[in-house]
């Protein structure tokens, strides 16, 4: 399917999803058709098994410079705006085409990954912080914009951005709004690397290339208990991921892992 507002490639052996935002004009700010597309592009890379990883990244000089809802409604949006201040049923609607898609992201099984070459403020920081790795650029700088226009990380950053890089440090940047440099978020935990602007795109791709080469039945169900245990006993947890080793264990996958280990050689998994 082709887009406006983004592009999408693949690379690696072909399992690598390459997603950029494509709006450079607008630090690549979130349009409701940048929303809706995106949404689009999620959901169709989790139904997609030969997709094994996501990368996200924004062109030109910025990664995400948050909403932008200047453009007007789209023609063919699934959820419209509000009509006036006091359409309260339309507001709604019109949150949902923004959270729509962050679960979208949020629903991917494979691996995702941020990376993060510019500017990146209010809902691109909610992006990034719903990610499940990310790599960042030196130029990146990084904002909770919401508070600064007397609201909060609505798009799910009060939930992700605690859990990535603290409570405490969270609680300052979505109070004061605060900018914050690449070294002190990737000093947070915000970031797995931070690198050189020429060296971005390929250690993303080396971190892309190493998921690719995993086996994916065993990295969705790592992840899916790495988010589904959070609010669980230790002992539940361990029940849950005994139902979910017996998934395993009789795949092509586990076989190949044993087999080549005896072998002394790389795994070759397909995901069956």
């Amino acid at each position: 399917m082709s887009y406006e507002t983004i592009l999408t490639e693949r690379r690696g052996g072909g399992g690598i999803l390459w997603l950029t935002l494509n709006r450079p004009e607008k630090l690549n700010a979130l349009s409701m058709t940048l929303f809706a597309e995106l949404r689009d592009a999620f959901q169709a890379a989790r139904a997609d098994r030969s997709v094994r990883c996501l990368v996200i990244t924004g062109a030109g000089r910025g990664f995400c410079a948050g909403a932008d809802f200047t453009g007007g409604r789209p023609s063919g949006l699934l959820y419209a705006p509000a009509e006036s201040p006091t359409d309260l049923e339309g507001a709604r609607l019109f949150f949902r085409n923004e959270s729509e898609t962050y679960i979208a992201l949020k629903r991917l099984e494979v691996p995702v990954i941020a990376s993060i070459n510019g500017v990146c403020v209010g809902a691109g920081l909610d992006m990034v912080a719903h990610c499940d790795m990310a790599v960042a650029s030196t130029a990146a700088r990084f904002q909770v914009a919401y508070v600064k226009r007397g609201l909060f990380a609505d798009l799910g950053g009060f939930y992700s951005l605690p859990r990535v890089i603290g409570w405490r440090k969270a609680m300052e940047m979505m109070t004061t709004g605060r900018f914050m440099s690449a070294e002190e978020a990737h000093a947070s935990g915000l970031t797995n690397y931070l690198v050189a602007p020429e060296e971005l795109e390929a250690k993303t791709m080396e971190l892309a290339a190493a998921v690719e080469a995993g086996p994916p039945l065993g990295q969705k169900l790592g992840k899916m208990l790495a988010y589904k245990t959070q609010g669980m006993d230790f002992e539940s947890a361990l029940e849950f991921s005994g139902m979910a080793l017996n998934t395993l264990a009789l795949s092509e996958d586990r076989r190949e892992g044993q087999v080549s280990f005896g072998e002394k050689r790389e795994p070759r998994f397909t995901g069956r």
